[in-house]
């Protein structure tokens, strides 16, 4: 009896494994490539940490898996296409696009837009794209810089993305 109950809760123990890796799997895996600045205003630095950002935040979402932003900047380094990227990367989509606005606004509203390509890498195809924009609650201090933009605007933005593509159903 001892022997039974011990081999079903090893049933048991297993069987949860198990369905706690198979639904790992099943998570779509996204790399978020550094995005391009048509506005000109963001720094380099910036720009990584908006990739670092958006990375970051869709793994806490815990809808995606990830990979290290440090493995998607050295896959990037060679050049290629967001398909052959993906690929170098073993990733499902590759999330990549262009900021069109960044305007710190010193004395006004703080305002980024970011227009976004989801591609999904077995296909080629553009999956979801789209502008997602956001702006300052208050007006900016009269220094307003990237620091200040991080949190009202920046922080808000990749939340409106992130639940973007949560809602994609991926």
């Amino acid at each position: 009896m001892k022997n039974l109950l011990t081999a079903v809760i090893l049933g048991i123990a297993v069987a949860g494994v198990t369905l706690a890796q198979s639904d790992k799997s099943t998570k779509p895996r996204i790399a978020v490539i550094e995005f391009s600045d048509a506005s000109t205003a963001m720094t380099a630095e910036a720009k990584r940490q908006l990739q670092s950002s958006i990375a970051f935040a869709l793994v806490k979402n815990r809808e995606f898996e990830v990979p290290d932003v440090r493995n998607t900047r050295a896959a990037t380094q060679g050049g290629g296409s967001a398909v052959s990227i993906g690929k170098k990367l073993g990733v499902d989509y590759v999330l990549t696009g262009t900021v069109t606005e960044y305007a710190p606004n010193p004395g006004g509203r703080g305002q980024m837009t970011v227009r976004t390509q989801l591609i999904k890498v077995g296909t080629g195809k553009v999956v979801l794209s789209g502008d997602t924009t956001a702006q300052s609650p208050g007006v900016m201090t009269s220094g307003a810089g990237h620091s200040e933009m991080s949190v009202k605007v920046v922080k808000p933005l990749i939340q409106k993305l992130t639940a973007t593509l949560t809602a994609a159903g991926l």
